[in-house]
This record gives C-alpha cells, sequence and structure tokens, in this order.
C-alpha cells in the first residue's frame, strides 16, 4: 500500500456541530486526505449529517442517538429519533452515536438509555450496521450488554481501565484513542491495545489537544503521541489504522 492510498481515519467527530457553521466549506478542501466519521446525536442532527455527507464526499455519515439526548428528551422525541434512525439506516455508512452514559443519571434515565442501546444494536445487527459507542461510567454495563451482538463495535473515546480493555478485546470490539488522551495521560492503557483493534479520533469539536477548536485536523497529533509511545513511526501507525477501517467496514 503506498503512502498516496492512505488516508488519515478520524473515526469520530461531530461537524455538525454550531461550532463548524460557516466554517465546514473551508475545512473540509483541509481534509482531502481525510475520513472523517461524522456522528449524529438525534433526528435533527442526523437529518443534517445525511444532507452534509452529499456535499462533502470525505464526510461519511453516520446516525445516531446519543444517550444524553435520551435522558433530556420527551418520549416523542425519542420516538422521533428511533424512527428516523430506523427509516434512514441504510443511508448511514455507521450508526454513530449510541451507548450509555450515567454520569448524574437516575435510575429511570440509565433503565430507558439500556432499553434504547439494545433496540439500537438489534436494528444495527439486522442491517449489518458498524456501531460506534460511548460509555461514560457505564463501562461494566456496556460489556455486559455487547456480547450478546455480532455487531461490529467501536467504543470511542475508550475511558475504561486495562481490566475492562482486556474484556472489551474479548467481546471483539475495537476502542479509539481521542486527542484528548495527549491530555489525559493514560500512557500505560495506549501501551497495551492491540494495533489490530485500534482507532484514533478528535471527538470534535470537544477534546482538543490544546486550546483550539478540536478539527480532524488534529489527527496527526494523536499519531505522533502514540507512535512515540508504541516506538513505531507515524507513518506505520496511519496506515495501520487505514488498514484497521477497511478490514472493519469493507472486509
Amino acid at each position: 500500500m503506498s503512502n498516496a492510498q492512505v488516508k488519515f481515519v478520524d473515526i469520530h467527530a461531530h461537524l455538525s456541530d454550531k461550532s463548524f457553521e460557516g466554517k465546514l466549506e473551508a475545512l473540509s478542501k483541509e481534509l482531502k486526505d481525510f475520513i472523517v466519521l461524522n456522528a449524529g446525536e438525534n433526528h435533527k442532527d442526523d437529518e443534517k449529517i445525511l444532507l452534509e455527507s452529499k456535499r462533502y464526499e470525505n464526510l461519511f455519515p453516520c446516525i445516531g442517538l446519543h444517550p444524553n439526548f435520551i435522558s433530556v428528551a420527551s418520549k416523542e422525541e425519542i420516538r422521533q429519533s428511533l424512527d428516523y434512525i430506523a427509516v434512514h439506516i441504510k443511508e448511514a455508512f455507521a450508526i454513530s452515536e449510541i451507548g450509555l452514559d450515567y454520569r448524574g443519571k437516575n435510575e429511570s434515565q440509565i433503565s430507558a438509555q439500556k432499553r434504547i442501546f439494545t433496540e439500537l444494536l438489534e436494528l444495527a445487527e439486522l442491517e449489518g450496521k458498524v456501531c460506534i459507542v460511548h460509555s461514560r461510567k457505564a463501562m461494566e454495563d456496556m460489556l455486559k450488554i455487547l456480547p450478546s451482538f455480532e455487531t461490529k463495535i467501536i467504543i470511542h473515546n475508550f475511558e475504561g481501565n486495562q481490566a475492562q480493555y482486556a474484556k472489551a478485546a474479548e467481546a471483539k470490539a475495537y476502542v479509539s484513542i481521542s486527542t484528548g488522551f495527549i491530555k489525559f495521560k493514560r500512557d500505560s492503557l495506549i501501551k497495551k491495545i492491540s494495533l489490530d483493534r485500534l482507532f484514533v479520533e478528535t471527538d470534535s469539536p470537544v477534546l482538543s489537544p490544546d486550546e483550539g477548536l478540536n478539527t480532524p485536523l488534529n489527527i496527526p497529533k494523536i499519531l505522533d503521541y502514540i507512535s512515540a509511545l508504541r516506538g513505531i513511526k507515524q507513518t506505520e501507525l496511519k496506515e495501520k489504522i487505514f488498514m484497521n477501517f477497511n478490514n472493519l467496514f469493507y472486509g
């Protein structure tokens, strides 16, 4: 594989966020050597992402229903988002962002998140879609749910410890390291992750490695950081992640 063929892969970003209003046209021109999986959080977000994908070919549309939205939205809004995903799932490159987020949630909210997460995993499995999942303060429950499905999974911005990573690997999940890890300093975990199961992300516009607006253009920074820890060249890691992308989505 020649370097000319290899692209930077940002497996999780939110370029439909209002932070990018009026900036996406210029940014897209700088992302010609990038593949960016653009994640949605609710039906309005998902609709915008599907429209943007028709204009920007390197933005891969992912539709989803964020657990935090589930915790604040009305039943009607949640059902509208679920119905939108069911109708438009074939237009989506992947299902993202879905998952569990227990931070500050009560038992009723957690129960609703689990029920809807399971429903979306079932739909993704039926349609053969990769799921990019969110887990915050919920890793143990996440790792209990995932083995029940054949759906291909990427756990984005992996917050688990080394023991939980081992369980994720046993469940055949991939994990993604964000640009935020440059600040998190979780070097011992990064050193343990199999390169065959690794992705990187920005989670733009948040988790910036510096004080600026986070964009997919920061992907080389996290590649440099991981490469230094693993003792490999950045170009080798870039190629490995691009291979993982192709194997997971097209293999």
